[in-house]
């Protein structure tokens, strides 16, 4: 990658000769700049190429930094893309990874090309699993119409059992314009990531990948002679969809037909990529497997197909936590919630996103370890205050104002002992048959308690207030 210097301003981003086959590019220049930037100069070089420049301004390192946009092409070819950032000569930071990240997220041109192509594509529907533990499933199926898809979400499966750490299956269902299953497949995979981030926020509950692989079982048996025996096995962890007539290890390479699978044929299919660790410019991208029958399934997948179950609705968004052994709440703001977050400014929309990722990811460390589980809270508060510009600790005192300032203030002092020191605040290492021979063990066991209480506080009552009774001045 070419690196160019201009007086002020530093380009760590050049892209050369973009494929821009069956694209309009003027549209797709278009397409580009109106994402972020609103004045916009245009020239032309000795070559004839036109070359548009865009100053603009956003947020990087928790601060506004005025960047410069730089386009180079013609009308049937994009020759350069740059993208950098003004800096002052006492300025000696250097932006390059912070500038790149913000480029692949917010201007990248080949996201545009797909956007643009995906215009006329026809929509197709495909599926995409989360796990969650609880002794019950969520009941019912939920239905939506988002800005970018339509998507339905329900239980699939064995149903409720009494041992609160009980996988349960949630098939979330996406109809997408695309150009073929394989890129329906990845878009929808993102657009669930979110989709649960924000119903993890919803719920109080966490969804989580599955992941294949191989565990110990202790089975129990009978002889001949009825008496039992305990025998120690060994399986590779997986689930059947009986909808869809898949066996599903992991949500991109791991499904399989069940008539496939039952043959021993395509148990793994899909794409690797390959980095040679003696040579850094080969990279492969190998197919590998029959994607063919998964692809079948889902050319006939319809959203009208999937099982429709009476949803179950709770008056209101539960605000004190959500313990294992529940049954789950569906409040009736739902849709009124996720038609908000589409409505959200595109500020708020990034960090509500951001902080609802760490929510989720909280609860999913936090099962065995409480010092992550409240230092990822607390990450989650902060990424949704930068929306408001206020710090961590006003933030909680705006939307929680009934949480103790020591309690915050501890909070956060978890989260930097353990994140800049590696100290656990919750006795993770230190290990007793008897915790409570500790006289701290119970006052800490209730302060781990409050803190997740004013988080969650402090997050529906952002909620109420941004999402659920935004103002609409359409």
């Amino acid at each position: 990658m070419n690196e160019a210097v201009a007086e002020g301003i530093h380009y760590p981003i050049v892209l050369n000769d973009i494929d821009c086959k069956g694209i309009d590019v003027i549209n797709l220049v278009k397409h580009v700049l109106y994402k972020k930037c609103e004045v916009f100069h245009a020239s032309k070089n000795d070559n004839g190429h036109v070359i548009v420049t865009a100053d603009f301004s956003d947020d990087m390192r928790n601060s506004q930094v005025r960047m410069n946009l730089v386009l180079e092409y013609d009308e049937k070819t994009v020759y350069e893309v740059k993208l950098g950032i003004y800096q002052c000569e006492d300025d000696l930071t250097d932006y390059t990874m912070d500038v790149k990240l913000y480029y692949y997220e917010n201007l990248d041109i080949y996201r545009s090309i797909q956007e643009i192509r995906s215009e006329n594509d026809k929509p197709k529907t495909v599926r995409i699993y989360k796990l969650m533990y609880n002794s019950y499933p969520i009941k019912g199926t939920y239905s939506f119409n988002l800005k970018n898809c339509n998507l339905i979400f329900h239980a699939i499966g064995h149903g409720e059992r009494s041992e609160p750490l009980t996988e349960q299956i949630v098939a979330f269902d996406v109809k997408i314009k695309a150009a073929n299953i394989q890129e329906a497949r990845a878009r929808a995979y993102n657009i669930v990531a979110d989709f649960a981030g924000y119903l993890s926020v919803l719920l109080d509950v966490s969804f989580y990948e599955p992941q294949s692989i191989y565990r110990n079982f202790a089975r129990l048996s009978f002889d001949a002679h009825c008496q039992r025996n305990i025998s120690h096995e060994r399986y590779r962890t997986s689930f059947v969809d009986g909808e869809l007539n898949l066996v599903i290890k992991n949500n991109m390479n791991g499904l399989t037909t069940l008539a496939d699978a039952k043959k021993g044929e395509n148990l793994d299919s899909g794409v690797i990529s390959i980095k040679f660790p003696d040579d850094s410019d080969v990279n492969l991208i190998q197919s590998y497997g029959n994607t063919k029958h998964i692809e079948e399934v889902f050319e006939k997948h319809r959203l009208e197909k999937v099982p429709k179950s009476q949803p179950e609705y709770a008056d209101e968004i539960m605000e004190d936590l959500f313990f294992f052994g529940q049954e789950i709440q569906i409040p009736k703001c739902i849709r009124a919630y996720f038609r908000g977050i589409d409505n959200l400014d595109d500020k708020k929309k990034k960090y509500f996103r951001n902080s609802s990722r760490l929510y989720n990811m909280s609860a999913i460390i936090g099962m065995n370890a409480s010092s992550f589980q409240i230092a990822l809270l607390v990450a989650s508060v902060e990424s949704l205050a930068k929306a408001e510009g206020l710090s961590y600790s006003a933030f909680v005192k705006e939307y929680c104002p009934s949480a103790k300032k020591s309690y915050v203030d501890d909070m956060y002092e978890i989260r930097s002992k353990l994140f800049h020191s590696g100290e656990f605040s919750f006795f993770e290492f230190d290990f007793s048959l008897n915790p409570y021979l500790n006289p701290i063990f119970e006052e800490f066991s209730d302060k781990y308690m409050e803190y997740r209480r004013i988080v969650r506080k402090t997050m529906i009552a952002w909620i109420v207030r941004n999402i659920l009774n935004q103002r609409d001045d359409s």
